[in-house]
């Protein structure tokens, strides 16, 4: 990470909560306006707090520079170790320019504001330990001081802790950008120490989060993080392990994420714990969150005992309680529409013409994407899902239509595509001859949307388009009941 682009992020909190409130404080503090900042630090009704906010209201809210110093002056003078003191060192920190200046730097900040001993006494500077914690971790990070940072993270609470693994360890692991042996290394104590402090209280904050509501951010927090960690030990091909941490994860976090129900499953394969899959699967199925190696499996499973003629698929119906399916058939209804849309011509990945005035009453999916979008790329397995389960029905179709890329774009899309083995008919979005964007078709489907976001699914039928959904969800196996109860509401139309 580049030093710049870590000082912002790590500054714009400090910044946010230093002003917080100071409208609120210029009325509090209007009785103080002619006041002798020397009369002032002499006085025993006033406490270092209440100082520091009258510190700040001469400097921000009456603009006079001159006071504002000399208060500010008296007060380093009094209280050496105090408020005002560490907010002046912390300014110190978010000066420095170089990895080498904030490592130094913060440190130092440390070494003088004891995080330990603030702990002791708390007060409304959490914020700039959070902010050092923070850019010190990613520096250790970057500076490949790993045993420091391990060390450096053991007192920290969860909130901080968690975002010290995510940006670091999370994104080491995503882009590779540390070799999975020395990155477990790192990984396995910080998460052992998480899950340890996962219920510190750490994100509950006035205006923000209350108890309950930071119970359960720091619940969905842990499970993103155990997510990376098992992820990295299962890339390791350390099965037992990676196995061990699953009981870490919540309700709501065990059977919700499809990725890591497949790595899960493949996990219990190489472990042999055959007895323990079928109930598994099928609770990934009641949260739908299954791949299609997963159906696979269960349909396997299933079939060995039962070979029944649609058994099966009123086995899987079975496990899917009258609630999801409601919610889900809502969530299809409120995302249909009915909207004539500008006739195109596409060109596949053949170099044959598609054109949609020849589609007629066939239902017409078109899933509009791009190879550096990774939420589309995402949602591959979910629409091979799709277009797996409608091959054979000439009623409808389905189109990958690959938008705004750069290059050669048409051998960007084919190439990934080919690549990972996909089995899709590929559409390439035109180029707008006015911008020279490859964004032509799409962006005549914008003003509907009113988003140019991706990925974008669109469904068409008689010239019209009937339904419309961005983003995705994160489970190839919802995605693809999503897309299917939509098409079968248009073919039950009369």
């Amino acid at each position: 990470m580049r030093k710049k682009d870590m000082k912002r992020k790590t500054g714009l909190l400090g910044v946010s909560l230093l002003f917080c409130g100071m409208a609120v404080m210029a009325q509090s503090q209007e009785q103080y306006r002619n006041a002798d900042p020397k009369e002032l630090i002499k006085r025993t009704d006033l406490t270092e707090q209440q100082l520091s906010d009258i510190q700040r209201y001469y400097q921000f809210s009456l603009k006079d520079i001159k006071k504002g110093e000399e208060l500010q002056q008296l007060l380093l003078q009094k209280y050496p170790k105090g408020e005002a003191a560490r907010l002046v060192a912390y300014h110190k920190v978010t000066a420095t320019k170089t990895l080498a200046d904030l490592t130094a730097a913060s440190e130092s900040f440390l070494k003088a504001f004891p995080y330990e001993e603030w702990k002791k006494a708390p007060n409304r500077q959490e914020f700039i330990y959070y902010s050092v914690h923070r850019g010190l971790g990613t520096a250790y990070m970057d500076t490949r001081q790993f045993d420091k940072l391990v060390t450096f993270c053991t007192p920290l609470n969860f909130k901080t802790e968690n975002e010290i693994y995510r940006w670091n360890v999370m994104r080491a692991f995503v882009f590779k950008t540390v070799g999975y042996d020395t990155l477990s290394r790192i990984s396995t104590p910080v998460i052992n120490e998480l899950i340890k402090k996962v219920g510190d209280r750490s994100y509950e904050e006035a205006g923000v989060f209350n108890r309950e509501q930071a119970a359960a951010n720091a619940s969905e927090q842990l499970d993103n993080q155990l997510g990376t960690h098992i992820s990295l030990l299962y890339a390791r091909k350390q099965y037992a392990a990676a196995k061990d941490y699953f009981r870490y994860l919540s309700a709501k976090g065990a059977y919700a994420n499809a990725d890591l129900n497949s790595i899960h499953l493949s996990i219990m394969q190489q472990t042999g714990d055959q007895q323990a899959m079928l109930p598994f699967l099928e609770n990934c199925t009641k949260a739908n969150a299954m791949t299609a190696g997963m159906m696979d499996t269960l349909k396997t499973l299933f079939t060995a005992n039962n070979k029944t003629p649609g058994a099966f698929d009123s086995y899987l119906a079975s496990l899917k309680s009258g609630k999801d399916k409601d919610e889900l058939e809502a969530t299809v209804k409120s995302h249909m529409t009915h909207q004539e849309y500008v006739p195109f011509a596409l060109e596949d990945a053949d170099g044959n013409t598609v054109r949609s005035s020849e589609w007629g009453d066939k239902i017409v999916v078109l899933d509009f994407w791009a190879t550096w979008c990774k939420p589309c790329i995402s949602a591959f397995p979910g629409m091979q899902m799709l277009v797996d389960k409608y091959a054979a029905d000439p009623q409808v179709a389905v189109y990958m239509v690959g938008t705004m890329q750069n290059g050669d774009y048409k051998a960007k899309s084919v190439g990934y595509v080919k690549k990972e083995g996909f089995r899709f008919h590929l559409l390439h979005d035109a180029v707008n001859k006015k911008t020279g964007e490859q964004d032509a078709v799409f962006k005549t489907f914008v003003p509907f949307f009113q988003s140019s976001a991706i990925p974008r699914k669109v469904i068409l039928k008689d010239g019209v388009m009937r339904y419309t959904a961005e983003g995705y969800s994160g489970s190839p196996s919802k995605l693809a009941d999503e897309l299917s109860y939509a098409i079968e509401l248009l073919k039950a139309e009369k």
